[in-house]
């Protein structure tokens, strides 16, 4: 009876969800039930769920100015992450609820609390590359999925996709950062398998915008706005410029990291996607830095790992748009900047703390990023199932991935233009390549089971 609806179990759960208080232990696990809904819901269903009021209820809570219970705020940043991604009518939404004052909270709480937000900033950087690359071909796209030199080759892991013929591409080959437009139409057949298919993560977006041009003036496809502008906004001093340097709005002459930019009309609205596109453009360096400063090769762990994926999700997008070298070379001047604060930190602590580790200039964002990513290859190489996570979550191959983190490796020794370190560091012996306990007590004569 269409008159006498009842509420789903989706609709129970979220209703749920909303009435628990901060401190409650079943807030996490029904947060839990509804993320893992949303991994496979299809774009209707996400904006469902937003419509529901979970997505008004989750800005409201990080928005507001009270103290947050131990894991609150991570529960409340991943929800919204998961409720967002790769929707652009969601997105819409979130941004039409903010005026100046909520989005400045909204992304001043985030970049504050990158271990409990970055997975949400990531759901943000991944829809907005996304809608804003519109159909430039992925350079992985047409690979063949066989390997020709042996195992290392295997980038995909189960195996049936293993054992899937490639056919080859009917395009010509192009990359992201070619920024030309593939002459290509989909065929009945793959529109037929679009519509089968309600659960695919991104709904069509009709966008012929880079991330640039998103915001600049000048360009090459239609506006992206979440909603009609609103009347320029003239945000005080303290709502412009955040956490450690992060922008959260356009002044009337701003200019751009990588040089004069005519800004969009839109941007300085907070409920577009223009504005959006440009806050991820603008303090794509500050992430980045932020990201390595608080996870370290000491004190990593599975619960801010996400932290360096997210890392190296930013390296990707900068390596696809042929950016990346200045986002290191931005990293360089920052470090620069702050040598002389870092100085005083390092004499004052120095008798304390037992002088520095065996890296020579270990105090660099960039050294840090290196050792890091020496264990995010020890870490991944060796579990399977954590790299088809990985390439679910993103929609980017693992191959991807394990290319610009290689080049990132190379240490002056085959990019230069990459390379984080000028030669090569000296790191932690493998763990995978000690000797097994069995060895051992074949070796010491023990026998213990």
């Amino acid at each position: 009876n269409p008159h006498r609806l009842e509420k789903g179990l989706f609709s129970n759960i979220a209703d749920a969800f909303q009435s628990e208080t901060d401190d409650s232990p079943y807030r996490f696990w029904l947060a839990s039930c509804a993320e893992s809904y949303l991994r496979g819901s299809s774009p209707q269903e996400q904006l469902f769920a937003a419509r529901s009021g979970l997505l008004e209820h989750l800005v409201q809570d990080i928005t507001s100015d009270r103290l947050h219970c131990a894991g609150s705020l991570q529960t409340s940043f991943d929800l919204l992450g998961e409720l967002c991604k790769g929707n652009s009518d969601v997105l819409r939404l979130l941004l039409s609820m903010m005026d100046e004052e909520c989005f400045r909270k909204l992304m001043s709480s985030a970049a504050a609390n990158l271990v409990d937000s970055n997975v949400f900033l990531r759901s943000l950087l991944l829809s907005m590359e996304r809608i804003a690359s519109g159909r430039l071909v992925d350079p992985y796209s047409d690979q063949p999925w066989r390997g020709k030199s042996g195992p290392e080759t295997r980038f995909y892991l189960t195996q049936s996709w293993w054992d899937i013929e490639s056919k080859p591409a009917e395009q010509p080959k192009q990359t992201w950062r070619s920024g030309r437009r593939a002459p290509y139409s989909p065929t009945k057949a793959e529109v037929d398998n679009d519509q089968a298919r309600t659960t695919d993560w991104f709904p069509e977006e009709h966008s012929t915008a880079s991330l640039l041009n998103m915001f600049a003036r000048g360009d090459v496809g239609p506006a992206a706005a979440s909603v009609a502008p609103a009347e320029r906004s003239t945000p005080s001093a303290a709502g412009i410029m955040g956490q450690n340097g992060w922008l959260f709005a356009p002044t009337e002459h701003h200019n751009h990291n990588h040089g004069e930019v005519d800004l969009h009309e839109a941007v300085y609205s907070p409920n577009t996607l223009e504005r959006l596109a440009w806050f991820l453009w603008t303090n794509q360096t500050r992430f980045l830095r932020d990201l390595l400063s608080v996870v370290n090769l000491r004190n990593i762990n599975h619960e801010n790992i996400c932290c360096l994926n997210t890392a190296v999700v930013l390296s990707i997008f900068a390596y696809r748009r042929d950016q990346l070298p200045d986002v290191l070379n931005e990293l360089r001047e920052l470090k620069r900047d702050e040598d002389g604060l870092r100085d005083d930190l390092w004499s004052r602590n120095a008798a304390n703390s037992g002088g520095r580790n065996n890296n020579e200039d270990d105090g660099s964002i960039l050294y840090n990023f290196r050792e890091l990513l020496w264990f995010w290859t020890e870490y991944y190489t060796h579990r399977g199932r954590d790299r088809l996570s990985l390439e679910f979550s993103s929609h980017v191959r693992f191959q991807e991935w394990n290319e610009v983190v290689s080049k990132l490796m190379a240490d002056n020794q085959q990019e230069e233009r990459l390379s984080l370190v000028p030669r090569p560091l000296k790191l932690p012996k493998s763990p995978y390549q000690r000797a097994s306990r069995i060895v051992d007590n074949a070796m010491y004569g023990t026998n213990r089971h």
